[in-house]
């Protein structure tokens, strides 16, 4: 039953990153079960040695090059555009850097088999983000409802999670149950890792390319699911994440990390304004008080881990520039901001 189901992987690179792709077209390649490969390729520098990396696949591999960087919220919903065309059961997604474990499709073909709902999306366990493991440890959530917004109302959760992050205590990383879960509901998935039918691809909204990158594959399964999908995390695949956007930091005082592009930085805060103004439920005032709220938490807490210097305050400066923008869409991009 697992061999007769086909599937399509779909991935988007970008610059000199084809020592991170080959990985990918490497393990991925081997699976009988992958019918194609496309490679969205966001006018990256690598084009030639993608071509000859990929040449021996022959017509199982298809790249479609841009000659600029779309950011992944174009390459994607090029891509996924595309793969709606293509003659498939499933689609998985993989950002070019994330290599799944050997025979990972099987094991999600073998959990639905198990959960026994046609209308669910699978991902893998990114097991390098921090924290991630844990969540297979703790009491089964009692719902994966989709809030619309990354600002939610202050509560009691949000204060202890403030002082769990500027005390560098990880309290999600405690263990609860001695068994992990073999999946778990979440509220959203990321491409990188999510193993999608078809059917869900052919009728959800493509993500919005003008996001350019973070969040829109956020939203974009918050499309999925108001199809009437479910979304489960699965303990296994494994998912290796062979470079992270924001180092061993989390992504929140990673935004103030010198290793952290400013790029990355003015899009995470942006696209978060902008996505949960459009999709939220909360009043304006309400969502601009839990808006205003995060950010000085955020401030407090970049100055506490790394300090105050010049680079502190240009993210300062770039982060409320960001903020502006999600609500005036036609605010400039700033120049430090722009990608590579």
């Amino acid at each position: 039953m697992h061999s007769s189901s086909r599937v399509v992987v779909l991935t988007v690179t970008y610059g000199k990153r084809w020592n991170f792709l080959s990985q990918v077209v490497e393990e991925v390649m081997q699976d009988d079960h992958v019918k194609h490969l496309v490679i969205v390729d966001n006018g990256s520098k690598n084009e030639e040695a993608i071509k000859e990396g990929v040449a021996k696949y022959k017509d199982r591999v298809h790249i479609i090059r841009n000659e600029k960087n779309l950011g992944s919220a174009g390459g994607y919903a090029l891509g996924l555009s595309y793969v709606r065309s293509l003659e498939c059961d499933f689609v998985f997604l993989l950002d070019d850097d994330t290599v799944p474990e050997k025979d990972a499709i099987a094991t999600f073909l073998h959990i639905r088999e198990k959960i026994g709902d046609k209308q669910i999306v699978l991902v893998g366990n990114r097991t390098h983000i921090p924290g991630n493991e844990a969540l297979f440890y703790r009491q089964y959530p009692t719902s994966s409802a989709t809030s619309g917004t990354f600002f939610e109302i202050f509560s009691l959760r949000k204060v202890k999670h403030f002082f769990g992050l500027l005390f560098m205590q990880h309290h999600d990383t405690r263990k609860v149950l001695s068994v992990a879960h073999l999946y778990v509901p979440n509220e959203s998935f990321v491409y990188g890792g999510a193993f999608i039918p078809i059917e869900a691809i052919r009728r959800a909204p493509l993500p919005d390319k003008d996001l350019i990158l973070y969040g829109d594959d956020i939203e974009y399964s918050w499309g999925i699911k108001r199809l009437g999908y479910s979304s489960y995390v699965c303990y296994s695949p494994k998912i290796f994440d062979i470079e992270m956007s924001f180092g061993e930091a989390s992504q929140v005082t990673g935004l103030f990390s010198p290793a952290t592009a400013f790029f990355k930085v003015y899009y995470r805060i942006r696209n978060m304004v902008r996505i949960s103004r459009r999709n939220t439920t909360q009043f304006g005032v309400v969502l601009l008080s839990n808006i205003i709220v995060w950010i000085l938490g955020l401030f407090i807490l970049g100055l506490c881990r790394y300090g105050i210097s010049k680079d502190f305050l240009k993210r300062v400066r770039l982060i409320l520039q960001a903020v502006y923008a999600g609500y005036y869409t036609h605010y400039p991009t700033p120049p430090e901001a722009l990608l590579p």
